[in-house]
């Protein structure tokens, strides 16, 4: 669980400070129309997109571009073999859903044009695979199974935002948080 509490603290870190480094956007969206409920949609997907990307880098110190080894996994599941599944499972599989759950959600959130899995899926297979490629470079593993994980997660948050969206489809906070208003699109519409 070690892992999963420091991504947690990480994330909590993140949060603050993408919170705090938006304030000058949001106060500059405001008078464009974009109404709060609507630019905290904005900050959740800032959010989680930094926290995947920071966790690759800051949990490894220091980083080296000249590691001794270089780690390549590319057969998915090889270690269900070797014994040990279930503290695998939790130190590795379950990060790497929970990190990737908040992207898998607020991608469709904020991008009204990517809300199909399919997208959400796309998006979390790049930004993994960029982290992975990155990772092997830095003298971590570059592992199938995060890349699988880290999709997996992604597809699960975009499950939790569809339940969501079949539930609170006739709240008007979750209209405003999900969609931009009429006078946003027509502005977009006229770019």
């Amino acid at each position: 669980m070690h892992r999963i509490e420091a991504y947690i603290i990480l994330s909590m870190i993140i949060f603050a400070i993408m919170t705090i480094l938006y304030l000058p956007m949001f106060f500059v969206l405001k008078r464009k129309g974009k109404g709060f409920i609507r630019q905290v949609s904005y900050v959740i997907c800032l959010w989680s997109l930094s926290v995947p990307v920071f966790a690759a880098i800051f949990f490894v110190i220091p980083i080296t571009f000249k590691p001794e080894l270089y780690i390549l996994n590319l057969m998915p599941l090889a270690w269900a073999g070797e014994g040990h599944i279930s503290r695998r499972i939790l130190t590795e599989i379950i990060p790497n859903v929970l990190m990737f759950a908040p992207l898998g959600f607020s991608i469709p959130v904020v991008f009204v044009k990517m809300r199909e899995i399919y997208m959400v899926a796309w998006i979390a297979f790049l930004l993994s695979l960029g982290i992975e490629f990155f990772q092997y470079f830095i003298g971590r593993s570059a592992d199938i199974d995060d890349l699988l994980a880290n999709i997996m997660g992604a597809v699960v948050g975009y499950c939790i935002y569809i339940l969501f969206n079949y539930l609170l489809k006739n709240r008007a906070w979750w209209e405003k948080f999900t969609h931009p208003t009429k006078e946003n699109i027509a502005y977009e519409n006229s770019r």
